[in-house]
């Protein structure tokens, strides 16, 4: 017996003018009613607090519930409960990939033109810091997914990896700190960008705007660790994003324009090539079982 399907948000499609939210909101609550067969909150797409702690907007396997509990105790409704946003995405492509980390460097050789070596670490909502108190960029930047590797040429690597849905630019607030930090012309946003030399010259004020704003500042907190830290030598950018989130792959061409040369530092990767060349390198029934999960959960036909 199926559930409603649930009220759809109206206004979708004067956010997202493509049509990709309505269609990806309305398949959540689709997945929702007549897989999960539980109700609903609100939205079609949101999960009760009951389901939501319960689980119910993770995958079942892998002990992903467990890492999720571990990073972040307690209920949280756009992580347990909004089956629409992005947060929860990290944790049911990555938890499962940290229990094969050779597999997980199959997958990543074919983006990275197979300089992976072993796969070393691999963590979910990460903010590196320098110490306690000092972090990278002076700010909360972090990686929603963050994979060490060892290369093939001994040198140990990061890829750090931005997860998306049907999220696109955001506008910058006002009189926040991350508007002074973009004023600042000696904030480490700029000092970091301009040690770094991978973008065009005049690229600066491009990258400033909302279109590229998130992808450049999550891009540099990879580079800045490597400014700090002589452990490391590479760093690869990647975003992860539906097919149909045309905004992506637009944004992601223009920003590779705007750098100097794209040897391995930055790559749109979407869900459907990922899950395509996760299913060639496939070790196991258990991680079949999981791709199935990810076509039918996330792939908006």
């Amino acid at each position: 017996m199926t559930q409603d399907i649930g009220t759809q948000y109206q206004k979708d499609n004067t956010i997202d003018k493509t049509g990709f939210k309505t269609k990806a909101r309305l398949h959540q609550s689709k997945y929702r009613a007549n897989v999960l067969q539980v109700d609903f909150k609100d939205y079609g797409n949101r999960l009760t607090v009951e389901d939501g702690l319960a689980g119910k907007n993770f995958y079942n396997g892998f002990n992903v519930l467990e890492a999720v509990n571990k990073r972040y105790p307690g209920y949280n409704k756009g992580l347990y409960s909004d089956m629409l946003r992005s947060e929860h995405i990290p944790f049911n492509i990555f938890v499962p990939l940290d229990k094969d980390k050779k597999y997980c460097a199959k997958i990543f050789n074919k983006f990275l033109g197979g300089i992976i070596k072993t796969v070393d670490d691999i963590k979910i909502e990460y903010a590196p810091t320098i110490t306690t108190e000092k972090k990278y960029l002076a700010d909360r930047t972090s990686f929603d997914a963050y994979i060490e590797y060892t290369s093939n040429d001994g040198a140990k690597g990061i890829i750090g990896i931005e997860v998306k849905y049907t999220e696109h630019e955001y506008a910058l607030k006002p009189n926040s700190k991350e508007e002074a930090d973009i004023k600042n012309p000696n904030s480490l946003y700029n000092s970091v960008t301009d040690k770094s030399k991978l973008y065009i010259d005049g690229a600066l004020e491009q990258l400033k705007t909302d279109l590229f704003r998130q992808i450049w500042r999550n891009h540099i907190l990879g580079e800045s660790i490597l400014q700090h830290d002589n452990t490391f030598k590479h760093f690869t950018s990647l975003t992860l994003f539906p097919l149909g989130n045309t905004h992506f792959i637009d944004t992601s061409k223009k920003y590779i324009e705007l750098l100097k040369s794209n040897n391995n530092k930055f790559i749109p990767v979407t869900y459907e090539d990922f899950i395509s060349i996760a299913k060639e390198n496939c070790p196991n029934e258990e991680f079949k079982s999981w791709l199935e999960y990810l076509i039918a959960r996330y792939i908006v036909k």
